[in-house]
């Protein structure tokens, strides 16, 4: 996915969570929706980013 942050342009790895298959459905204000379960991830993921041109690294998980 082509993404852009003030001018600069960037190519972005988005990934899909795996979700938990369920039927739960809610209302708010008149409008129903359905709710999504995010399935139980153990693995950490890592990241090397650039902040005004500082290298560092984001763990997340």
């Amino acid at each position: 996915m082509h993404l852009s942050y003030r001018g600069i342009r960037y190519q972005s790895q988005a990934n899909q969570l795996p979700l938990l298959d369920n039927n739960q459905k809610g209302n708010y204000r008149g409008i129903s929706y359905n709710m999504h379960h995010v399935k139980d991830t153990t693995s950490q993921q890592c990241f090397q980013l650039k902040y005004r041109g500082v290298n560092y690294k984001s763990c997340i998980g």
